[in-house]
């Protein structure tokens, strides 16, 4: 008695045929294993994930050399050689070290000052700043076992030529007369001041607001930022060190257009003064945040970065997620992550560039406030 043979459905029509039949006799089609049934398919995502996955492992573990930093004689070297060099010049560095016990932040801090970081320290959390008599500022924050270290240089200053353009003859001249201007065009003026005091700061701040920015404005222990009658934008900001920054940006022309053409029209009918003052005001105020681009105290363009960063990086750490839970295993996540690799980091490069832009104040917070959310998030996948 013959063995029967087993039988399988022709991937074609359906047709009952034998399992190892090459042909099928009803249509003719070929029968042969689907290729994820294959071995070698099996032997090449074994081989895609074990690379996917030692890649996240280096990742995890990267080693830095401290010798590399060309400012790294300004500050201790950390005791953990596991982080990453983010950025590095002879204008300062950021740095993230891993593996930080809060012991280990805490020591770190004191050797800072023992170097001579003790001047106008700030501390609040797991934050510390504080300069050197040199004008060198260092930055530090812990977040779980991820310590961030950015230095900057001072700024060189010399005698202070005050800006020539119109719009920076709206202010009033600082007691100092050491200083930097870095911007001075026909939209505002960027200015660094030095051998100025907190209370100098203070001082400076009633002599703008004098000076009509007094819309609108906002006042913290370091900053203050308001607008004038015409919608021309201030924001003063003490660094620290006795340094402080004026920045000043003129309103767009589409503001003073419309301030004219309301004061034109009024005349015309004085019965309706009143209703058209109401409007007008609240024209003026529309027109002042358009034209300034602000949104909640922030340039727009800014806000929208800030946002835009803020909702990939949580898409990020979403499928960072998944992916660790697959151990690796699910070819669709293998493929997955080296994309998201590359969208990663030019996500962090075109973040990290706006630090090198005029922040406002506001800008600033807002920009540290999305910076420690997400290194929060961030923590989980570099332990």
């Amino acid at each position: 008695m013959s063995k029967k043979q087993k039988m399988v459905l022709c991937r074609n029509c359906n047709t009952p045929i034998p399992k190892k039949a090459k042909i099928c006799p009803s249509c003719g089609a070929r029968n042969k294993k689907p290729f994820y049934k294959h071995f070698w398919f099996f032997v090449l995502i074994l081989v895609v994930a074990i690379g996917g996955y030692t890649k996240l492992n280096n990742l995890k573990e990267e080693k830095f050399d401290w010798e590399e930093i060309q400012l790294c004689d300004q500050l201790p070297k950390p005791k953990s050689k596991t982080g990453e060099i983010i950025s590095n010049s002879s204008d300062g560095f950021k740095l993230e070290v891993n593996k930080v016990k809060g012991s280990d932040y805490k020591k770190y801090i004191e050797q800072c000052q023992d170097m001579g970081y003790t001047i106008d320290i700030n501390t609040s959390g797991n934050d510390f700043t504080a300069f050197d008599e040199n004008g060198y500022e260092v930055e530090l924050h812990l977040y779980d076992d991820t310590m961030r270290i950015e230095l900057s240089a001072p700024i060189e200053m010399g005698n202070l030529n005050w800006p020539k353009s119109e719009i920076a003859n709206l202010l009033p001249m600082p007691a100092s007369t050491i200083g930097k201007v870095t911007r001075d065009d026909t939209t505002g003026c960027y200015i660094y001041v030095g051998e100025t005091s907190i209370d100098d700061f203070g001082t400076y701040e009633d002599q703008c607001a004098e000076k009509g920015f007094s819309v609108d404005y906002e006042k913290g222990d370091r900053y203050y930022t308001a607008d004038d009658a015409a919608g021309n934008s201030l924001s003063l900001t003490y660094v620290g060190n006795n340094v402080m920054t004026i920045e000043l940006n003129k309103a767009s022309e589409t503001h003073a257009t419309d301030t004219t053409d309301q004061v034109t029209s009024a005349p015309e009918q004085a019965s309706d003064v009143t209703i058209e003052t109401e409007q007008e005001t609240e024209a003026d105020n529309s027109n002042s945040q358009d034209s300034a681009e602000l949104v909640d105290g922030m340039h727009s363009d800014f806000k929208q970065a800030m946002d835009s960063y803020e909702e990939f990086m949580n898409q990020y750490c979403d499928f960072m997620d998944k992916y660790e839970k697959s151990n690796g295993a699910d070819p669709t996540l293998v493929i997955e992550y080296a994309d998201y690799v590359a969208k990663y980091a030019q996500a962090m490069k075109d973040f990290e560039a706006w630090e090198s832009k005029n922040l406002n104040a506001t800008e600033a917070a807002y920009y540290l406030d999305v910076q420690t959310r997400i290194n929060q998030k961030l923590a989980k996948f570099i332990q």
